[in-house]
């Protein structure tokens, strides 16, 4: 299972809404972690630029860590504290969970960015568009055969028998009609498949998609 605490995210459900709005959402949340843990924040991004932006941004910068997974893992330790992930990639994200690990992690979703439901219905994650409603559980018979998928991961279902139980796992989920993608990848990042693992778990969807 997941080593994040606690996590919440900004959907990209809302074409009105302006991605400033999106930042201050992720960072105040963000900040509030950091006081209560006391501890540093770090603000990962796919590429440097993207915290000159944005206000919140560059206000947060001037106080925490800025970092991308291009950059030297000596830039920030793991495990250092809150980490704000926005509009990542499987990569980046890979990447941010690593730094969270054993704290709190938040992300911004993004036209472009890796698709986060499912990541935050595993992870239980707070919509911070809606605070106040509970975070939308996975249906009990996809999470079983998540789990299933779960335990494959270990090589990225990049060797032959990887891809083969997982390829049966996912015929089962389409044959009942359970083929979501979006969920199946976000919540087998949230566990911990490396982005390569995703990458390839959803070629597998694809393939299966075009047949």
């Amino acid at each position: 299972m997941s080593s994040i605490l606690r996590a919440a995210w900004v959907p990209d459900d809302d074409p009105e809404r302006d991605w400033e709005i999106a930042a201050d959402l992720a960072v105040e949340w963000v900040r509030r972690e950091c006081a209560e843990q006391r501890a540093g924040g770090v603000l990962v991004l796919n590429a440097f630029g993207a915290e000159q932006q944005i206000p919140s941004f560059r206000r947060f910068a001037a106080e925490h860590t800025v970092t991308t997974p291009r950059a030297s893992r000596n830039r920030v330790g793991r495990g250092t504290g809150p980490v704000l992930a926005y509009v990542p990639d499987e990569r980046t994200l890979d990447f941010a969970a690593g730094l969270a690990r054993g704290s709190s992690l938040a992300v911004v979703e993004g036209v472009h960015s890796f698709p986060f439901k499912g990541w935050a219905r595993q992870l239980g994650a707070v919509d911070l568009t809606r605070p106040d409603e509970q975070p939308e559980e996975l249906d009990s018979k996809l999470s079983e055969a998540i789990n299933r998928l779960d335990f494959y991961k270990n090589n990225g279902f990049g060797d032959q028998f990887g891809k083969q139980q997982a390829q049966r796992i996912l015929a089962d989920l389409r044959s009942a009609g359970m083929l979501e993608r979006d969920a199946i990848l976000g919540a087998l990042a949230a566990r911990g498949a490396s982005a390569r693992g995703v990458r390839n778990l959803g070629r597998l969807i694809d393939a299966l998609d075009r047949r």
